[in-house]
């Protein structure tokens, strides 16, 4: 077995920490960690506060989701994750992620999403889509807008 080439460029280090939350919405902040180029894949960290439910949606591939701080869950089902829970979603789940109104701080949870998904409105009708090209410009835009600039190597 021969030495790994310590010059290889196929692996690289995110450090969360020194990434800028952007908040596109009132209490749904983002940091966009990598999307996956050409694969429709994309990995995220948001942060939500107490109290918030996002719209229904539905997912166009996998999902997995790792749980850093607070407590979060779906209203469809009867379970709450909370710090240290990993949650996986198959492909064509639908669900609303709410957290707790009387959560002590904010959910925040790192996501894997693979294809996207789209938000549902009351009838089942799509009125927003997302994907890794989008959330990426969700997440620029709204640093702009808090005249935060994009650190530099952050996305490719």
């Amino acid at each position: 077995m021969t030495a790994p080439d310590t010059a290889a460029t196929d692996t690289t280090v995110c450090r969360a920490e020194d990434l800028p939350w952007g908040e596109p919405y009132p209490g749904i902040e983002l940091k966009v960690l990598r999307t996956g180029e050409g694969t429709g894949r994309y990995t995220l960290m948001n942060r939500f506060a107490p109290g918030t439910v996002l719209p229904m949606h539905v997912h166009h591939g996998e999902v997995h989701a790792f749980t850093l701080a607070g407590r979060w869950g779906y209203l469809e089902y009867d379970w709450e994750s909370v710090a240290g829970d990993y949650v996986y979603e198959e492909a064509g789940s639908v669900h609303t992620l709410a957290v707790p109104a009387d959560a002590e701080e904010p959910a925040v949870i790192q996501f894997v999403i693979d294809q996207g998904m789209d938000f549902l409105d009351a009838d089942g009708n799509v009125f927003h889509s997302e994907d890794a090209a989008s959330i990426t410009q969700m997440y620029v835009d709204a640093l702009a807008a808090a005249g935060v600039g994009l650190p530099a190597g952050v996305l490719p």
